[in-house]
């Protein structure tokens, strides 16, 4: 007969971790799925083996990131964006700004970085829905940076 699950000293042992450690991670709704019946707790093979595979990762910068990623594609640091893009720096810095505008950015460890043309695309986005809704005028191409630079800094007001 083959084993459907694992005690929790097993996987403790799998993973060279403490049992504690499992059992603050059950506490804190973390790790693999488990089973409880009365005091026995057992985690489920399936269970472990789906928790490992979502552990899974190539490079540390894959952890926590929605962003797509291709090879080739290059991360900047906000003053490089700054630089490249002349957005204010508390766009790109300042996380409750970030998440309000949507801004695409990549998590790489403790560390914020973008992906330039992620940022490029939605600038385009943004200066065409403010184009659409008059926040953004058109006519002059430098009035129109200043213009969208001014909005872009009282939407994250």
């Amino acid at each position: 007969m083959q084993k459907m699950a694992m005690n929790e000293m097993e996987l403790a042992q799998r993973w060279g971790l403490s049992p504690k450690t499992l059992q603050r991670w059950r506490s804190e709704a973390r790790g693999p799925r488990y089973l409880k019946l009365s005091k026995r707790v057992t985690y489920p093979l399936d269970e472990i083996i789906d928790f490992e595979q979502r552990a899974l990762h190539e490079s540390t910068w894959q952890r926590g990131s929605d962003v797509v990623v291709t090879p080739n594609s290059k991360l900047y640091s906000a003053r490089q964006v700054v630089a490249a893009t002349s957005l204010p720096m508390y766009v790109l810095t300042h996380p409750k700004v970030r998440e309000a505008l949507g801004l695409p950015f990549i998590r790489v460890g403790k560390l914020i970085r973008f992906n330039i043309d992620e940022v490029m695309a939605w600038a385009r986005r943004t200066t065409a829905e403010m184009q659409e809704h008059g926040i953004v005028d058109t006519s002059d191409p430098t009035e129109d940076r200043r213009s969208l630079l001014q909005a872009i800094g009282n939407l994250a007001a």
